[in-house]
C-alpha cells in the first residue's frame, strides 16, 4: 500500500508530457513494441506541446495524416503502439482513420490522448472502438494524469487504471473472460460435418459439426453463451458475414474481401466421388468365361489332335485333313464317308487323347465360369478424370461453386464439360444419399461423412479418387472486427496441435447417423451376384434357340428339295 501511494504521488509530480513519455516507455516494455506510431488529430502547438519531440526509444513512424491513410498490415511491424492527441473537433475524422489503420489488426495496442475528454465522451469514443472489435484501448487525461479503458462484456463499463501495470493485467484478467456474453455462430442446413443442429430422443438439441464444436468449446472455455442463426443458402451466409449478423460461420469459404477469418490450419483438399464399377449383366458371364487363354487351350488341343491323329494314319492323311477331322470331331459333328481312320488299337489311343483334352478344356471353362460367379465381373473402375471419357455422369454443383470452378484454370476438361447447376439443396440430398447416377465433388471431410454410410457393405457403391482437384486453406470464416479473434486463434491452434480435431472429427459420424442425415447401406442390390437368376440363362437359351432354328431350317430344305428331287 505504501508503494502504491509513493507512485501515485510521483506521478501526480510529473508534468503532462513526462508522463506521457513514462505511459509510452511503460507500455514499450510491457508488450516488447517495436514500433511506435504518432497519429495527430488536432492543433499542432498543442500537440508538440504534449509530445514534445525526443530522442526515440523504438522507431517512430509520425505520418500526415491529413494527405494519405496509411495501412498497417502488410506494410508495418504488428508489433506497434499508436499514439493518437485527439481534440474533440477532429472525434468522427479521427475514428475513420483509425478503423482504416488497423484494418484486420484490431487487437494491437492503442494509446489515445484526449485532453478534453468527459465520461460522455468517453463512452462514445470506446463504443465505436467496441464496434470495430479494438478493445486495446488506453485514453490518457494529461491534465488529470488519469488513465481510463473500458470493459466490453457483458455490457460497455469504463474502467479506471492506476498505471500500465494494471492495464497490462487487465488484459488476459478481464478480457479473457467474456462474462456471458452471446457469440452469434451461423448454421447452413448443407452444414454437415462441420456445423449441424439435431434433437435426441430426450428432446434435448445437440451441437454437432467438428467446427462448430471449436466454436463452442471456444465459448465455453472463456464463460460466453453461443445463440445460433440459420442462413438458407451460401449467398445468404455471405451477407451475414458481411454485415456482421454473425460472428462465426463454421463452413469452408474461399477467402474473400468481406470476411476475416481465424488463423489457417492445415490445406483442405477437394476430390471427385465417383461410383464404382458396376456388375456386368448376368447373360454375359457364358461369353466372358471364353477368354483368350481359353482360345489358346483350344488351339493348342486341337494342334495336338491333329499332329497324333496325322501320325496315326501313316501318311494317308495330310495334315490340313486331319485338323479339320479332329475339328469335325470336337464339334461333334458327322466324320462323313470321307474319315480317313488308323486301326482300331490306334483309333482306341486317339478318341482317349481327345476325350482326356475335352475333360481339361471343360474343367477350365467351368472353374472360370465358377470363378466369375462366385466374385463378379464389373465395368471398368474409374479411376483417373480421363476415365470419365464415354460415361455419361453429370456432375451437379450449386451456384457458388459452379462459378468458382468454372474460374479454375487447371480444371480437367472432364470436369468442366460435365458441370451442371443444381439449387444448394439438392446437391447436398444427392451426396448423402450416394446417388450412383451422377458424380459429386467435395472436401475430403465432406466424402468421408458421406461415404461412412457404406461401412458395412462388401463392395461400395462410391469410391474417392486421388486425384485432387483443387485446395483451399482450412479456417473459420468470421465477420471483422471481432475483438476475441486473436484468442480464438490461440485456442484453435492449441487444439489442432493436441488432436482434438481429429476425435471431433470422428464424433460428427455418429452424430451424423443419430440425427438421420445418414443411414447405413445394408446392401446394394445392383452389386449382388445371382447366378441363378433367369438372367443367366439367357446367352445358353439364345444359343439354343438358334441351333433349333438352324436345325429347323436345313430339316425343311433338305425334305423340300428331297421332294423336289423324287418327284422330277
Amino acid at each position: 500500500m505504501d508503494s502504491f501511494y509513493l507512485n501515485t504521488l510521483q506521478n501526480l509530480t510529473l508534468l503532462p508530457s513526462s508522463f506521457i513519455s513514462q505511459c509510452i516507455d511503460q507500455l514499450n516494455a510491457l508488450y516488447f513494441i517495436e514500433l511506435n506510431v504518432y497519429l495527430q488529430f488536432g492543433s499542432k502547438s498543442a500537440y508538440e506541446v504534449i509530445l514534445p519531440a525526443r530522442e526515440p526509444v523504438v522507431p517512430t513512424l509520425r505520418p500526415n495524416c491529413e494527405e494519405q491513410q496509411l495501412v498497417l498490415t502488410g506494410n508495418f511491424s504488428e508489433r506497434a503502439l499508436t499514439i493518437i492527441y485527439l481534440e474533440d473537433s477532429q472525434a468522427t475524422r479521427m475514428f475513420a482513420y483509425l478503423t482504416s489503420w488497423l484494418w484486420r489488426t484490431q487487437q494491437l495496442q492503442v494509446l489515445i490522448i484526449y485532453p478534453g475528454a468527459t465520461t460522455g465522451k468517453l463512452f462514445q469514443l470506446f463504443s465505436h472502438c467496441w464496434h470495430q472489435g479494438m478493445v486495446h484501448i488506453l485514453v490518457l487525461l494529461p491534465e488529470t494524469q488519469q488513465l481510463y479503458s473500458y470493459m466490453p462484456y457483458p455490457k460497455l463499463e469504463l474502467l479506471i487504471m492506476q498505471n500500465t501495470s494494471e492495464y497490462f493485467h487487465r488484459t488476459r484478467g478481464l478480457l479473457w473472460d467474456f462474462h456471458g456474453f452471446e457469440i452469434t455462430c451461423g448454421i447452413l442446413p448443407s452444414g454437415a460435418p462441420r456445423a449441424f443442429l439435431f434433437r435426441d430422443h430426450r428432446n434435448r438439441v445437440i451441437y454437432a459439426g467438428y467446427m462448430l464444436r471449436m466454436v463452442l468449446d471456444f465459448i465455453e472455455h472463456f464463460n460466453g453463451s453461443i445463440r445460433t442463426h440459420t442462413v438458407e443458402t451460401l449467398r445468404e451466409a455471405n451477407e451475414a458475414l458481411t454485415t456482421r449478423v454473425v460472428d462465426f460461420l463454421p463452413y469452408l469459404l474461399a477467402e474473400t474481401p468481406n470476411f476475416t477469418g481465424s488463423v489457417v490450419l492445415w490445406h483442405e483438399n477437394s476430390f471427385l466421388m465417383a461410383p464404382s464399377a458396376r456388375l456386368l449383366p448376368r447373360y454375359m458371364y457364358l461369353q466372358k468365361a471364353f477368354s483368350w487363354t481359353t482360345w489358346l487351350a483350344c488351339f493348342c488341343m486341337w494342334s495336338y489332335c491333329s499332329g497324333a491323329w496325322f501320325l496315326l494314319c501313316e501318311g494317308r492323311l495330310n495334315l490340313s485333313a486331319a485338323f479339320l477331322q479332329i475339328l469335325r470331331l470336337s464339334l461333334f459333328l458327322s466324320p462323313g464317308e470321307g474319315l480317313v481312320a488308323p486301326p482300331a488299337p490306334r483309333r482306341l489311343l486317339m478318341y482317349s487323347i481327345m476325350t482326356i483334352a475335352g475333360l481339361m478344356l471343360t474343367n477350365l471353362y467351368l472353374a472360370k465360369l465358377s470363378s466369375n460367379l462366385a466374385a463378379g465381373l464389373y465395368d471398368k473402375q474409374l479411376n483417373t478424370f480421363d476415365d470419365l471419357e464415354g460415361t455419361n455422369y453429370k456432375l451437379p454443383q450449386h451456384e457458388v461453386e459452379f462459378n468458382f470452378l468454372r474460374q479454375l484454370p487447371d480444371l480437367h476438361p472432364q470436369l468442366a464439360k460435365r458441370l451442371l447447376l443444381t439449387p444448394e439443396q439438392l446437391v447436398d440430398s444427392y451426396q448423402r444419399d450416394l446417388n450412383t447416377s451422377m458424380l459429386h465433388i467435395g472436401f475430403d471431410d465432406s466424402i468421408e461423412f458421406a461415404l461412412y454410410q457404406q461401412k458395412f457393405l462388401r463392395l461400395p457403391l462410391f469410391h474417392k479418387l486421388s486425384k485432387i482437384v483443387y485446395q483451399q486453406p482450412f479456417f473459420m470464416p468470421c465477420a471483422f472486427g471481432r475483438p476475441y479473434l486473436k484468442i480464438f486463434n490461440f485456442y484453435v491452434r492449441r487444439m489442432f496441435e493436441a488432436g482434438i480435431l481429429l476425435k471431433m472429427k470422428s464424433d460428427g459420424f455418429g452424430h451424423g447417423i443419430q440425427s438421420g442425415r445418414l443411414r447405413f447401406v445394408n446392401r446394394a442390390w445392383y452389386q449382388e451376384v445371382g447366378s441363378n437368376d433367369l438372367e443367366y440363362y439367357y446367352v445358353a437359351a439364345g444359343v439354343w434357340l438358334s441351333g433349333m432354328f438352324l436345325g429347323a431350317l436345313c430339316f425343311g430344305c433338305e425334305y423340300f428339295f428331297g421332294s423336289w428331287n423324287r418327284r422330277m
